[in-house]
């Protein structure tokens, strides 16, 4: 016989439920006392088909995201909601293995198999215990693995909020500068090339020429003076950016500063647009 004691009866009702949702057919006598679940069963493939995965979905769907909370307020001292709630999200996208370009972290297929085993190897034989006590003392190592993605998705946030405000930055600097161009053809196959509306190649001596430097000299972000500090000095009314790499950061990065401005177009369409021109 298993006896779990909760210190929420939250936790006790919701995994009481859990049990009794996969496995409505069992034999075992399954009871609940508010803060105490009670299970008794001679099948042991109760334990290992039913009671294993239950209680490791419901620590990785409920306790991973309070202890993480917990961390993110307390250690890390991300007090905001919305704050937390981005953080959740590039964390999740982490643990589903939708950033693998992050470096040095561990695999996340490991950590399943991890809970899997630490909640098995426990409860091979009958006995009491508070569910709080393990996961503090028995999933503690599980634990301390799982900050080292939390870590990674603060790193990542922050990030994500240094280019939020380059782009912003950016956006401002566009909207107060004079257009000196109404309109820009831009290409990007292997590098970065610049047309005016006659679809004459702009040359980096002229580009040199456009660029005001007093906009980037006291600017906080790095500039570059290849692509982007060209184009927000011409400011052009319109610009058509040519490319099948609608991927790539810097086209990604234009689109967001340039908005409305902007029309991303295949690089074919370059060629078949300067030939009308001709």
């Amino acid at each position: 016989m298993f006896e779990i004691s909760f210190r929420n009866e939250s936790d006790a009702s919701a995994i009481y439920v859990n049990m009794l949702k996969a496995n409505p057919e069992s034999d075992s006598i399954l009871s609940l006392h508010k803060e105490k679940i009670v299970l008794e069963s001679k099948d042991t493939h109760f334990y290992k088909n039913t009671f294993t995965p239950v209680l490791k979905k419901y620590i990785q769907r409920t306790k991973e995201k309070e202890w993480i909370l917990h961390v993110l307020e307390n250690t890390f001292y991300f007090k905001e909601a919305e704050e937390q709630e981005q953080i959740l999200c590039i964390l999740q996208s982490i643990l589903l293995g939708e950033r693998s370009d992050i470096p040095n972290l561990p695999s996340v297929m490991q950590r399943g198999d991890q809970l899997e085993e630490v909640i098995e190897s426990f409860f091979q034989k009958p006995m009491s215990f508070s569910f709080d006590s393990f996961l503090t003392f028995r999933l503690k190592e599980y634990f301390e693995n799982l900050q080292v993605y939390v870590e990674a998705a603060i790193d990542e946030y922050k990030l994500e909020q240094e280019y939020q405000s380059f782009v912003h930055q950016l956006r401002e600097l566009l909207a107060t500068t004079e257009s000196k161009m109404d309109e820009l053809h831009l290409i990007y196959q292997y590098q970065f090339d610049f047309y005016d509306k006659s679809f004459s190649h702009i040359s980096k001596s002229q580009l040199i020429k456009y660029m005001n430097r007093t906009h980037f000299n006291n600017y906080s972000y790095y500039i570059d003076s290849v692509v982007l500090a060209p184009l927000v000095s011409i400011a052009p009314k319109k610009l058509f950016l040519y490319t099948d790499n609608t991927d790539h950061q810097l086209v990604e990065t234009i689109r967001n500063i340039f908005d409305e401005r902007v029309v991303v177009l295949p690089f074919q369409y370059f060629g078949q647009n300067k030939s009308k021109i001709d």
